[in-house]
């Protein structure tokens, strides 16, 4: 009945610890951390309550639940995300998950990808030390509710990442209540001591008639119990616009970027040519819906120039982003980047980024841009980006997003003023042509001219205007200023063109970029569809490291195609392939990672009993004692009992445990445990303590009888007597 009751409690334990780890459920993306948290909790649970129950030290079960926790997190965690460089990669990424996984963890865009193994590795790592801790006290405290205390905190720690949302939050509350307050009932069962004349005080639990009267007696008003606090919660009256959300309470990490003003640098980053990045695409897609990278992207314009406010945060791998397309044709464009030589905080990335892989890029959630936050000169990471594709009549029919009135703030601007005369002039049948119109007429009536002074301020934007010729920052400028002083969302993107046309007109990516491709445009936000581009600079030939190969001209009335312009094509199957391609790549690494640790675990685990068995066996023969040595090498041999299958209980003599052991395994396995049976009887009714010799007589008997043991069984047989866990499990 006793080993019933403390099956009962070890359930009852895992199912309040399941239920705890539940609550990380909305913290992290897909399935993907339910084998490494959830597993965590039972697994180092259910080592934590074996090893309680034997008779190891307490300092070698902590070093076992470490050995295996960094196990089971290296294999769940660390090694399906980390890409193998060199060792250092595992320790650091080791360290991320114990020393920096919280701070990754509130930093993160929820739900944070399971890809990442910082805040993936330090919650597994925190469900290893809980389960671990529950285990112990449910094998080894008497304290009633002492088990219930860590997983309750463990799902109070998911609070401040996620709380738990709508009706699931009440059921969810409602079971870690209940499981609660099971396993302490279950603990809560009473005991009855009894003695006898002829043995020591034991302890017996009371029959199975009362534990099941208790339980059936003690379940409906569990229910009531776990009901009754989420239910008032759902009852009692609060603001639903403002519920209490504990993720306010999250320091999210923030940074901001100051830096020369990028659209001012255009001129002499173009002339001085160096190598910026190098670029590469899996698979290239077509060239007419993605031809440049954006660096970063200015919404604010004082009258004199444009800046940014942007703010830039650790994010997971997978990006939420901030607007909702709508349209139907997504272009999936997979970029591999290699900086060679970028001083600029910021980092080349096609938008809108869905996806982002490596270490220490940072991101702003409104303009989409990334910012370098790694020390290093030359760094690398991959992008993945889902560009909307709409049709010509997709734009026409969409309307301009005016939400954000950052994106159409001006300073004063006289009604007489050339900028206001040619937002005037400019008009079309819809908001999409008359940008179009806007377009066209500033590439076609005005000079790019290389060697005019760069400037966009309201004046030099006049001055531009009035005589017909300027640069680049004045055309994109104007073109801003115009179309927000018709209240159209407009943004000024500073990047690199990264299309290069051959000899027979057909474009084709650049390998290497440099500063000669640095531009910058302007982007329209509509709803539905996201930032378009468009490019009111004209083409021309001569420029500072240019030689002719300007390929940025698109055909009238077409705006140009960076991020979703119009287009009658759909995406090309080789880029749907390669996506496939990717999503199948990672869950065949997945499928070979688990089955290694299907694999690996166990065996681990075996060498973990086969090493703490081995363990015991010298400390039980260098024992200081020899009375304390002589009993400890007759427990020994009742250890290789248990592991013959015989049937060996505390009850019994010396005697009875050596004629059970001469019946199933024969005179000669048994004979040196017949010659060790007098020493330990002397040994406990003797009032004269034995002396070394016979403790090392003792020992030398028992070494003998492992030996005959071994040479009566087969390999298989003694292979598994070696990785049998019951003599750490069971004393005897």
């Amino acid at each position: 009945m006793k080993q019933q009751v403390f099956l009962g409690q070890v359930s009852a334990a895992g199912l309040l610890l399941t239920v705890s780890a539940l609550f990380y459920s909305r913290v992290f993306g897909g399935p993907g951390w339910v084998g490494p948290v959830i597993g965590a909790v039972l697994v180092s649970g259910a080592i934590a309550v074996g090893l309680g129950r034997t008779g190891m030290s307490r300092w070698l079960r902590a070093l076992a639940l470490v050995i295996t926790g960094v196990l089971f997190v290296g294999l769940t965690v660390i090694v399906p995300g980390t890409n193998f460089g060199s060792a250092s990669d595992i320790t650091s990424a080791f360290l991320g998950a114990t020393v920096d996984g919280w701070r990754s963890s509130l930093a993160a865009t929820l739900p944070i990808d399971t890809n990442i193994p910082e805040p993936l590795g330090f919650v597994t790592s925190v469900a290893w030390i809980v389960g671990a801790v529950t285990g112990v006290l449910v094998a080894r405290s008497n304290l009633t509710a002492s088990p219930v205390i860590p997983p309750i905190v463990f799902a109070a720690l998911s609070l401040p990442l996620a709380a738990p949302t709508g009706i699931a939050a009440y059921f969810l509350i409602a079971a870690l209540i209940g499981s609660a307050l099971l396993l302490a009932l279950v603990r809560a069962v009473p005991q009855a001591q009894i003695s006898g004349p002829a043995r020591e005080r034991v302890t017996e639990f009371v029959g199975e008639r009362m534990l099941s009267e208790r339980l059936i007696g003690g379940a409906p008003v569990l229910l009531v119990l776990a009901l009754l606090a989420p239910l008032i919660a759902w009852v009692l009256p609060f603001d639903s616009e403002e519920p209490f959300d504990p993720r306010r309470l999250r320091d999210e990490e923030v940074v901001t970027a100051s830096a020369v003003n990028p659209l001012a640098e255009i001129k002499a980053k173009r002339e001085a040519a160096e190598t910026a990045f190098q670029l590469t695409l899996p698979a290239a897609p077509t060239t007419r819906f993605f031809n440049r990278m954006p660096l970063v992207s200015l919404e604010n314009y004082d009258g004199a120039t444009w800046s940014t406010d942007s703010t830039y945060s650790a994010t997971s791998a997978d990006i939420n982003p901030a607007i909702d397309v709508t349209v139907e044709d997504v272009l999936v464009v997979r970029q591999q980047i290699e900086i060679l030589n970028e001083p600029s905080p910021w980092l080349p990335a096609g938008q809108p980024v869905t996806r982002i892989e490596g270490n220490d890029v940072w991101y702003d959630e409104e303009s989409g841009s990334l910012l370098d936050r790694g020390s290093e000169p030359a760094r690398s990471y991959t992008i993945e980006s889902r560009i909307p594709a709409p049709q010509s009549e997709d734009l026409r029919n969409a309307s301009v997003d005016t939400t954000d009135a950052r994106y159409i703030a001006l300073p004063p601007i006289a009604g007489d003023s050339p900028i206001s005369e040619l937002s005037t002039r400019i008009s079309g049948a819809n908001q999409y042509d008359t940008l179009v119109a806007l377009q066209d007429f500033l590439r076609d009536e005005y000079t790019l001219v290389i060697d005019e002074a760069s400037g966009t301020a309201i004046g030099r934007v006049e001055e531009f205007l009035t005589e017909g010729e300027g640069y680049r920052d004045q055309f994109v400028s104007a073109f801003a200023i115009a179309a927000r002083q018709k209240r159209i969302p407009t943004r000024i993107t500073v990047g690199y063109r990264i299309v290069n046309d051959t000899d027979d007109n057909n474009p084709v990516f650049r390998d290497t970029i440099t500063g000669e491709h640095y531009d910058a445009w302007p982007e329209v936000l509509f709803e539905g569809i996201g930032w378009v581009a468009f490019d009111p600079v004209p083409t021309t030939f001569g420029e500072a490291g240019q030689s002719g190969d300007e390929a940025t001209q698109i055909p009238e009335g077409q705006p140009a195609p960076q991020g979703p312009t119009p287009t009658s094509s759909d995406p090309t199957e080789d880029d749907q392939l390669n996506d496939d391609e990717t999503e199948v790549s990672a869950t065949v690494r997945l499928l070979v990672v688990s089955g290694l640790f299907l694999l690996v675990f166990p065996l681990l685990l075996a060498l973990m009993v086969v090493f703490a068995k081995l363990l015991r066996r010298r400390y039980r023969q260098n024992l200081d004692d020899p009375t304390e040595r002589v009993l400890a090498g007759w427990q020994e041999s009742k250890d290789r009992l248990l592991e013959a299958g015989i049937d060996v209980r505390p009850d019994m003599t010396v005697k009875e445990i050596v004629s059970a052991s001469r019946k199933e395994l024969g005179v000669h396995a048994s004979s040196s445990l017949s010659a060790l049976a007098p020493y330990v009887t002397t040994t406990i009714y003797s009032n004269r303590t034995p002396g070394e010799a016979a403790a090392e007589q003792v020992w030398t008997e028992v070494s003998t009888f492992d030996r005959q043991l071994s040479e009566s069984r087969s390999r298989m047989q003694n292979v598994k007597a070696k990785v049998d866990p019951r003599p750490l499990l069971e004393r005897v």
